[in-house]
């Protein structure tokens, strides 16, 4: 147990993985964070992007759509509103929400597009595409 970590992703619908890991890289809002076992106590928000894990030989992709991330007694807990595996993403899906986002960006002098939104559309859209991505090539 002294080379592994748990790893523990709750989302408000269910826990989407609870697992024994070997590290965990992930996406803090003040930067790219990696987790290794007997790491120290630590919390910290996480920003949009995609959390990977290393378990044994094979490793993991998950899009994040931030959330909070604490570390305790070698137990890794993210909590996210929204969190998908990289293995269940629709790319085809992902690529138009993309595609979508950045035409409403385009729109600059349109009064009715709100481009914060649209700017978050589209760092979600791109976090679940590379983590899409990123599952397939493992």
């Amino acid at each position: 147990m002294a080379n592994k970590m748990n790893l523990k992703i709750i989302t408000p619908d269910k826990i989407l993985i609870d697992e024994e890991v070997d590290a965990v890289y992930s996406k803090a809002v003040d930067g790219d964070i990696g987790i290794l076992p007997n790491h120290i106590d630590y919390m910290t928000a996480l920003d949009i992007g995609v959390t990977l894990y290393k378990q044994d030989n094979c490793c993991g992709c998950i899009s994040i759509i931030g959330g909070i991330l604490q570390i305790n007694n070698n137990n890794v807990t993210i909590l996210s509103d929204k969190a998908e595996l990289g293995s269940e993403i629709d790319l085809t899906r992902a690529n138009a929400a993309k595609e979508r986002a950045e035409a409403r960006l385009k729109l600059e002098e349109v009064k009715d597009v709100d481009h914060q939104r649209a700017q978050i559309a589209l760092l979600r859209a791109i976090a679940r595409i590379s983590a899409a991505s990123q599952a397939h090539k493992l």
